[in-house]
């Protein structure tokens, strides 16, 4: 039991000192100890004493004759090493349960292969899901809802149709844009619809698409539905998984005072 003890003491200890970390991830520019402490909930001596240790392995760099803290070179190192790691599949998995959960509908990811999207996991909702529509299936770009989000918000992604073509979708895409969704309906394979939303990385640029699938008629694809609402939820929840933050959320972290 005493070994016990101290190793909850030792858990507690790492997640208190945490807290410090998130603070400094929260705040822009150098940070004072006092407002630190204040934020994580500890003494500044506390708080001090954490520093220390974290400046010591690079988590955090101190201001030059002074007081206030920053997030130091091994924040980022750690930060870019995690987000190499991530897999959209991965990052997708829960959201995609949760999305099948409220809705009842089928839903499936897709990334990009250089030419096409292409499906690499799915979840079956309470309908039947075509077995077209498999783990591998490349997706076509112009009539498919993953297709046209692809071309919407992928750089280079136009450039694999004929000009031709991408005049006549040009309408279609920039309300893709304007409305962050996209839906088909009878276009891949006659009675289904779809609707799709984007996945974006910390970069900000579109890592995947999530797409719901049901029978057309059935499937509701009203950009203001509950279906919708679900996949936007879904889509957003994979991309913070992938480091990505709302614009609000971002501004809201540039503008906030560093303290004194």
């Amino acid at each position: 039991m005493p070994q016990r003890d101290g190793e909850s003491r030792a858990i507690n200890s790492v997640v208190a000192g945490f807290g410090l970390i998130r603070a400094l991830e929260r705040r822009h520019g150098l940070t004072s100890l006092k407002d630190l402490a204040a934020e994580a909930g500890m003494t500044p001596s506390r708080a001090h004493a954490y520093l220390t240790s974290f400046r010591a392995v690079g988590l955090v760099a101190q201001e030059q004759g002074g007081d206030r803290y920053r997030l130091g070179p091994y924040a980022l190192t750690l930060g870019l090493a995690a987000l190499a790691r991530l897999d959209p599949a991965d990052a997708a998995r829960e959201p995609m349960r949760s999305f099948v959960a409220a809705t009842g509908e089928a839903i499936h990811l897709s990334v990009w292969s250089g030419a096409a999207p292409v499906i690499v996991s799915r979840q079956d909702g309470r309908r039947p899901t075509p077995l077209t529509i498999r783990i591998g299936f490349a997706l076509p770009l112009d009539i498919s809802a993953s297709g046209r989000l692809f071309l919407a918000f992928l750089p280079g992604a136009l450039a694999a149709l004929p000009e031709a073509r991408t005049t006549q979708l040009r309408p279609v895409l920039d309300c893709v844009r304007a409305e962050g969704l996209a839906s088909t309906d009878g276009l891949v394979q006659s009675g289904l619809a779809a609707l799709s939303a984007p996945v974006f990385g910390g970069d900000g640029t579109l890592q995947a698409a999530l797409t719901a699938l049901g029978p057309a008629g059935l499937l509701d694809v009203n950009k203001d539905g509950k279906v919708a609402a679900a996949l936007r939820k879904a889509a957003q929840a994979a991309s913070e998984a992938l480091g990505w933050r709302p614009a609000a959320k971002r501004a809201e972290q540039r503008t906030k005072p560093a303290g004194r």
